[in-house]
């Protein structure tokens, strides 16, 4: 398995943050519990919550509330066997305008048989000039359980009617991977360096906003289900649900903040009594 870009020790950039978070949940007196933690740098978390039992709700912070060129920043998941845990960030991640070096987002999610992880951050921004390369590697084991999801404004204004600030200049490079029992079964590529592939036909079609979720294991009555919450015409235009090898994959796009995530929290509202048994609890920190 190919692993994701680690930090380099060596980067000498001038004020740059370098911030690397360990993680790992395990089971323990019936409850989800932190096992571990490291953290070096501006990545940290909250101790976990409980407001649904055993299942553990991790917030993850950092405190510098923006990145810009040259910050290096890893997050490593372990959720051990039997552990449940939700993952979710306070606010929007804000990757800023870069004098030129490349801002790294290292994503590390590792769920080991019979736990579950749920991986519901919320959106990252990037402002016009913005050099982001950003990667997500996903492993689950045997019949470990996965819904998470990947949101992404080229909008300073995320969005919002009216903002005339899109993403004229920078470059974006993401990309997630989806293994199952080490075996690789699905690769997203994106990239995006100038506003005329954001209006493309093959780029974003002139949205500012992008969205991926994934779910696992999922079969054709999850698809069905799942397409039943699409909602409106116009998003499911701009929607799109697939089933490849177990892994339910939703696409999104959007201009329109409020409607993208709301997309998105039907589908996990819909899937999730499903898959784990339990109805939806969203975090408390999303009404902050």
């Amino acid at each position: 398995m190919n692993s994701a870009h680690l930090i380099d020790d060596n980067n000498d950039q001038k004020n740059a943050w370098q911030a690397h978070l360990q993680l790992e949940l395990k089971k323990a007196h019936c409850r989800t519990i932190l096992g571990h933690c490291h953290h070096r740098g501006p990545l940290k978390i909250q101790r976990p919550f409980y407001p649904e039992g055993s299942l553990a709700h991790v917030y993850i912070l950092h405190p510098p509330g923006g990145v810009v060129g040259g910050d290096q920043l890893r997050i490593d998941v372990d959720v051990k066997p039997r552990a449940q845990a939700l993952c979710t960030t306070p606010g929007c991640g804000k990757f800023y305008l870069s004098a030129g070096p490349l801002a790294l987002f290292d994503q590390h999610l590792r769920v080991r048989s019979d736990a579950s992880l749920e991986w519901l951050p919320q959106e990252n921004i990037l402002f016009s000039g913005a050099r982001l390369q950003a990667r997500t590697c996903i492993t689950v084991e045997d019949n470990a359980i996965f819904i998470g999801w990947d949101i992404n404004c080229l909008d300073i204004n995320c969005g919002r009617p009216g903002s005339h600030e899109r993403f004229e200049q920078g470059s974006f490079h993401s990309r997630l991977m989806f293994y199952h029992n080490e075996k690789l079964i699905l690769v997203e590529n994106q990239r995006v360096f100038n506003r005329q592939m954001l209006d493309a036909a093959a780029g974003l079609r002139g949205n500012a906003m992008q969205a991926t979720l994934l779910a696992f294991p999922c079969e054709q009555h999850h698809l069905e289900r799942a397409r039943s919450q699409l909602g409106t015409p116009d998003m499911e235009k701009h929607s799109a649900l697939t089933l490849i090898d177990g892994v339910l994959v939703m696409r999104v796009l959007s201009n329109d903040n409020e409607k993208l995530k709301q997309q998105l929290l039907n589908v996990w509202k819909t899937l999730r009594p499903l898959l784990l048994e339990r109805k939806a609890v969203a975090p408390r920190i999303w009404a902050t």
